[in-house]
């Protein structure tokens, strides 16, 4: 027996477009007995909604979202900026729908928290879009880190260097607002290095120190109407109030320290994220900028003379990988794309199983205490326990 889910995304911008390209994409692979609807397309810009709707094969934009939330549809994605959050997710988790939202949820831990009180009360199966777990690479770096492979991990270390706000000019969009984005590099690329981290190495127990540092500290105001990275500007300027670089040390719940490296204005760095662990019996590593392929070494094997570190690139024994590569053999690749088509897959099985997906609103919530830890510590410049 085949299900038919019935998808709505609120919000057009970047997020809701790579939302929109997973579901178009994961209608195609996700299951036999699972069917994708693509209906509609809502965000008070109904241009861009209706562009993105085009696009992606949606049957619909709409203007106001409350008429999505209001209709007949199984799932909603709310892919919104983060002030959006607090207002926008309790009227859609009430409507009793399926939930797919992109991380973060909000912007500290007390709206995260709230968020996820929602979230446990539902019956529905809500989800948090930390799209970097489906990255073939990383997710077999987790897999041989839960396996034992490199023992018991000691040290480990998580970095996310980009280069979208290296550009003094660059608009002032509220990812520079800390009333409307909350922290900066520390959040917007902060969360997805920091789950990433915890997915390899286990939960964070206490953040030990951190230093943030707003380097650009104004910009010209975004012109009426532009939005995203590349949106056009006005003569006017104005103040940059959260961090561009970021450096969190911590201690996890195993006993491991680790470190994490941040930076939105890293010149010549476009997008790269990575971990890597260290352990009793060996050491894995793994970068996006790279993403079909990651590092193992494990102690003590054979000829210590030709044990070294092995390169392993990615394919159909990997995981997140057969139901998204174009032609899934080892070798030819899978990227950040796929990994939003793997994201939606995973979500859209757990709706259809009616089991809970792995990155749910406590993942998420957890990966905002340790932003809020790291805040405390930067201004206090003390340890602080989660």
């Amino acid at each position: 027996m085949t299900t038919t889910l019935k998808v709505g995304i609120i919000g057009a911008g970047m997020a809701g477009q790579a939302h929109a390209f997973g579901y178009r994409n994961a209608s195609m692979s996700v299951s036999d007995t699972i069917r994708v609807e693509l209906y509609a397309i809502a965000d008070p810009n109904l241009a861009l909604a209706q562009k993105v709707a085009d696009r992606y094969g949606f049957q619909t934009a709409l203007e106001n979202i409350d008429d999505l939330i209001n209709s007949d549809v199984d799932v909603i994605s709310v892919a919104l900026p983060n002030f959006l959050h607090a207002e926008i997710l309790p009227k859609v988790i009430a409507s009793g729908k399926h939930v797919f939202a992109e991380k973060p949820i909000g912007r500290d831990s007390t709206e995260s928290g709230a968020l996820t009180a929602l979230a446990e009360a539902s019956d529905a199966i809500l989800g948090v879009g930390f799209s970097f777990r489906r990255l073939p690479g990383l997710a077999a770096l987790a897999q041989a880190a839960h396996s034992g492979m490199f023992g018991t991990i000691h040290t480990a270390r998580a970095w996310y260097h980009a280069d979208y706000a290296s550009d003094p000019s660059g608009a002032l969009s509220w990812r520079y607002a800390s009333s409307q984005a909350g922290p900066g590099a520390l959040l917007d690329i902060g969360a997805h290095a920091i789950d990433a981290l915890q997915f390899v190495a286990g939960d964070i127990a206490e953040v030990t120190s951190a230093s943030l540092r707003t380097v650009i500290t104004e910009r010209p105001v975004a012109a009426a109407g532009s939005v995203g990275h590349g949106a056009s500007t006005s003569t006017e300027r104005g103040p940059v109030t959260n961090d561009d670089v970021a450096l969190v040390t911590a201690v996890h719940e195993s006993g491991a320290i680790s470190q994490v490296s941040l930076s939105r204005i890293a010149h010549g760095v476009p997008n790269s994220l990575g971990v890597e662990v260290y352990g009793t019996a060996g050491s894995g590593w793994f970068d996006s900028i790279s993403g079909n392929e990651f590092h193992v070494f494990e102690a003590g094997l054979g000829n210590p003379a030709f044990n070294g570190p092995r390169r392993v690139f990615t394919g159909p024994n990997h995981p997140y990988f057969t139901n998204v590569a174009a032609m899934p053999g080892a070798g030819v690749g899978t990227g950040y794309a796929e990994a939003f088509t793997a994201e939606i897959q995973e979500f859209l099985v757990c709706v259809g199983s009616g089991q809970p997906m792995d990155t749910h609103f406590g993942v998420a919530h957890q990966t905002m205490k340790v932003v809020d830890a790291a805040l405390v510590s930067a201004a206090e410049h003390r340890p602080v326990a989660l």
